[in-house]
């Protein structure tokens, strides 16, 4: 089986907020990030005939395939839309590194070894104690209700366009920001 490369991760900068889904699909149609679905689970979808203006990819030998085939055949990208959620939820990836104090900026430097859902961090500099969605976790990790997930980008090759974060915006659930996600 092939290794997951990675995924961008998309969700409102407020990870309590969560615009409708349904809008939320229409909305990614509209702009061209979204194209047909996929069979298998529900929310993934092949990418739309504007992913590339959308996505900028910067690398040295970017392969982007958009195109599924037989079971088993190798990775592809698309994307994947989930949620809401009923509360905020955290997701890591293999990638995640230590998150910064949101008070002192301090690293956690055991905190995997300390995440327990529901519980606050602590800061071992500052003793600030905060939910784990308050902690700075640099583009390497990040909460939310509602995710849409670039699937098969390599964390930091991909970066969503003003135009399409202007289009999330305009859901009404305020700002969005990005983060990126590989499976081990």
């Amino acid at each position: 089986m092939a290794r997951h490369t990675g995924r961008l991760v998309l969700t409102p900068s407020d990870p309590r907020a969560a615009p409708d889904p349904v809008r939320l699909h229409d909305a990614l149609t509209a702009v061209g990030l979204l194209g047909a679905p996929l069979g298998g689970p529900p929310g993934a979808y092949r990418v739309g005939p504007s992913f590339l203006a959308l996505i900028t990819f910067a690398g040295c030998a970017v392969h982007v395939d958009t195109e599924a085939r037989d079971e088993g055949a190798g990775p592809f990208t698309h994307v994947r839309l989930g949620g809401p959620l009923a509360e905020a939820q955290l997701r890591v990836g293999h990638n995640t590194r230590p998150p910064r104090c949101p008070t002192c900026r301090e690293r956690l430097a055991d905190w995997r070894a300390t995440l327990d859902p529901g519980q606050p961090l602590t800061c071992p500099g500052c003793a600030t104690s905060a939910p784990a969605c308050a902690w700075d976790w640099r583009a390497q990790a990040g909460c939310g209700r509602l995710f849409v997930d670039i699937e098969e980008v390599f964390p930091g090759e991909a970066v969503p366009t003003q135009a399409l974060m202007g289009a999330l915006e305009a859901l009404g659930a305020g700002p969005w920001r990005h983060f990126y996600l590989q499976d081990p």
